[in-house]
């Protein structure tokens, strides 16, 4: 990994094949442009041709999977050169691909949105191929404080998360990472990153929510073929 400096923008890059980078915080902030703007900095910086952002709600509405919504929650790109957004600022952004059928997938992986099966969503049958993921950055356990209705909203969609909770101080913590990974080893897709970055904790670098509150921008995890 990288950091590219661009006209006073800041990326993480991550990897080439998918492209994936991550917009940081910089002297002046990525998210803060409109898609139009965004578009023509992507397509000086790197090159790319087309460039989405989505109005995320939380859900399990993937773009080019699902027709005539206007709220998505992830995409499939099947187009070379063709950039989406998945804009976080605690949630996990998930990179999903296949690199010799050139499919990528973007999720927007927070808590209600693993909980409905938007990952399950996207690799229903697994009829993309998609081999590997990348797991961005998001709340790390240390962090990511929850309360006993928090395990009760997934025990409603016959969840049990008491494997990835941890208790410290007589406070709870969820490690969204590990449920994450569970999924995703069940379809057998091999995880690119080891560890991933903290948006809470890393501060010079990442936009929290939970540290941040309505202060809180957001970080755009951005990749194509």
């Amino acid at each position: 990994m990288e950091v590219l400096d661009f006209k006073d923008y800041r990326f993480l890059k991550v990897c080439e094949s998918p492209n994936i980078v991550i917009s940081l915080k910089s002297e002046k902030q990525f998210c803060d442009l409109n898609k139009e703007d965004k578009h023509d900095l992507l397509n000086q910086a790197f090159g790319v041709s087309a460039f989405n952002e989505f109005i995320q709600v939380h859900g399990t509405s993937i773009f080019n999977l699902d027709l005539n919504i206007e709220e998505y929650d992830g995409y499939i790109e099947r187009e070379l050169s063709v950039a989406n957004a998945i804009r976080t600022a605690d949630c996990i952004p998930l990179i999903l691909w296949n690199e010799k059928n050139k499919i990528i997938i973007g999720l927007h992986c927070g808590w209600r949105g693993i909980a409905s099966g938007i990952i399950e969503k996207a690799l229903q049958n697994n009829d993309f191929g998609i081999t590997h993921a990348y797991i961005g950055p998001h709340i790390s356990k240390d962090h990511f404080e929850v309360k006993r209705d928090f395990i009760e909203s997934f025990q409603e969609y016959g969840l049990n998360i008491d494997r990835y909770i941890t208790v410290r101080d007589d406070k709870m913590y969820m490690d969204l990472r590990s449920l994450c990974e569970a999924k995703l080893h069940e379809k057998h897709i091999k995880i690119i990153n080891k560890e991933s970055h903290c948006s809470y904790t890393e501060y010079d670098q990442f936009f929290s929510w939970r540290r941040d509150k309505n202060q809180s921008l957001r970080n755009l995890t951005i990749a194509w073929f």
